[in-house]
């Protein structure tokens, strides 16, 4: 496994982010991993056990978060997902009709609204989480860890979510993810992004897709990991595999409802 900084431009701007290569030759598969607000959970421990599955992982730093250039912004995020998306697919070493799309949190929303846009083998989301007009407590986890990325101040930031939230409607761009399969996971004991919340967006999505909650699992997903990593990487491998060779099969779905 080889992991190295990458440097990519967005508009006039650069990024950076953290490239898993593995050993194996390609092209390979590969995952795009887009990260949370504002970027305390990287999932670092995910990418790796994709690389060693021989996967290529492509984590970027969205603006202002870990070094990226930039003020941070949630209309800017799309952004920097479709500049990482083309720059991974570009590899000479990563097959681009098995590329992946990965999201936790308000990455997540990203991975969603990429998804629903840009053809990808499969898509993945974990406690996605989609601006919420008014909530209190996205006020307070804004305003909690919103201070160590480089934003232009608390009420600027929480100014633009309540816009974002207003005019982002996932029962449109939900049911333009299919046919491309879809994992959502969700932690059951989630404050910030309620389980209701999962099995709506789940109930908006097409087919195939697939819901997996965990009892025990809050948003950081962090008190059985060795089960969250073993799902995540499990579904992936197999979805990237198959794009390669046949059309997608049609998934079970588990949990929820039409």
């Amino acid at each position: 496994m080889d992991i190295r900084a990458v440097k990519f431009r967005v508009g006039h701007e650069w990024r950076i982010g953290a490239l898993y290569r593995p050993a194996s030759p390609g092209p390979a598969p590969a995952v795009l991993m887009l990260h949370g607000f504002p970027g305390i959970m990287k999932n670092e421990d995910i990418a790796a056990e994709l690389c060693r599955r021989g996967m290529t992982v492509f984590l970027p730093h969205f603006r202002g978060c870990w070094g990226s250039p930039g003020r941070f912004s949630l209309t800017g995020l799309l952004d920097d997902a479709r500049a990482a998306l083309r720059l991974l697919s570009s590899y000479h070493h990563v097959d681009a009709r098995r590329v992946g799309v990965l999201g936790y949190s308000v990455g997540g929303w990203v991975a969603l609204r990429l998804a629903s846009e840009t053809t990808v083998a499969a898509a993945a989301v974990m406690a996605p989480a989609l601006p919420r007009e008014n909530e209190p407590a996205d006020a307070e986890y804004l305003r909690r860890n919103g201070k160590i990325v480089n934003s232009p101040g608390f009420d600027e930031v929480w100014r633009e979510y309540l816009r974002t939230a207003h005019d982002d409607h996932p029962e449109v761009y939900l049911g333009n993810i299919a046919p491309t399969p879809l994992l959502i996971l969700q932690g059951l004991q989630d404050r910030l992004v309620p389980p209701a919340a999962g099995r709506k967006l789940w109930a908006l999505a097409g087919r195939p897709k697939e819901l997996r909650e965990f009892p025990g699992e809050d948003h950081e997903f962090q008190n059985d990991r060795a089960a969250v990593r073993a799902v995540v990487c499990d579904w992936l491998q197999a979805r990237l595999a198959a794009a390669r060779i046949e059309p997608m099969p049609e998934l079970v779905d588990v949990g929820g409802g039409d």
